[in-house]
């Protein structure tokens, strides 16, 4: 075989096998920001479900709340859950959390109705009528079965948040995010103060 042609075959075998490495690096860049996004969106439905089975309990909580403390006003938690449940709607349709107005509404909506229901836990503690005790313990132990998920599905969507844009950014990853346009996503992380745990929210104050 002449040299010159053994010498075509080798450069056109090396320009065979690093098209292979560049297509693979380039679909595992893709992918692995793909995979990101499938996360957020897992992580967002499980956040998503959790504010809805929260909201879910309100209304036995009000029917238990009208038996066991006639004298507190119910119609501020019923409307807050109420707009609390149509801001929640358009979370789960807008697909991903993008949208700052959007992201503070829901902010506002759950960190109102956490403040109401500890308000209402409170008065509870006080002003109960203890025909009503065991009732309404069961339903301040969902209460906060509910707080502390909510708490933990919001941080596993922040930690994946966090992952994403960061991998944006970096320097090894950034290409291949602007490559197939990942760069132009840029979710927004959740606040602590509307997700806190039960423990810091439902707390007694202390004298």
């Amino acid at each position: 075989m002449p040299p010159q042609l053994s010498l075509w075959k080798f450069f056109g075998f090396c320009a065979v096998f690093m098209g292979i490495v560049l297509f693979c690096v380039a679909a595992g860049g893709y992918t692995s920001f793909y995979r990101s996004q499938n996360r957020i969106d897992g992580t967002k439905a499980y956040l998503t479900d959790t504010c809805k089975e929260r909201l879910d309990l309100i209304p036995g909580l009000i029917e238990i709340t009208k038996k066991s403390l006639p004298q507190y006003p119910t119609q501020e938690i019923s409307q807050t859950t109420e707009r609390a449940t149509h801001i929640l709607q358009y979370v789960i349709s807008e697909g991903k959390l993008v949208d700052k107005d959007l992201v503070k509404d829901f902010e506002d909506s759950q960190m109102k109705l956490t403040a109401q229901l500890k308000n209402l836990l409170t008065q509870s503690d006080v002003h109960l009528d203890k025909t009503y005790s065991r009732q309404f313990a069961d339903m301040k132990n969902q209460l906060i079965t509910a707080q502390n998920n909510l708490f933990v599905t919001k941080k596993r969507y922040n930690d994946e948040v966090a992952y994403y844009n960061t991998r944006k950014t970096a320097v090894l990853t950034s290409f291949f995010a602007k490559l197939f346009g990942f760069d132009q996503v840029h979710y927004i992380e959740l606040s602590n103060e509307p997700f806190l745990p039960a423990h810091q929210v439902f707390a007694p104050k202390t004298p």
